[in-house]
């Protein structure tokens, strides 16, 4: 299973409850050790927005420990 598999696996558990909120996130891509996500529906800058931060580099770290540049692109 591929790196991008992996995360999206992860993640698959949370995207109705994500969609409900009329929030997502999505692997755009890696290039390790490199990874990017895109967020969209969450608030910039409040304290949810650090959060699911905090949560998505927790979460690559159990699952890709060799990921170490994490980014985002906000919508």
């Amino acid at each position: 299973m591929s790196q991008k598999e992996q995360l999206e696996a992860r993640l698959i558990h949370l995207k109705p409850i994500l969609d409900a909120a009329g929030r997502s996130i999505e692997v755009v891509s890696i290039d390790s050790p490199a990874v990017t996500f895109r967020v969209a529906g969450f608030c910039n800058g409040c304290a949810c927005s650090s959060s699911y931060k905090e949560a998505l580099e927790d979460l690559v770290a159990d699952t890709c420990p060799e990921l170490t540049e994490i980014s985002f692109i906000e919508e």
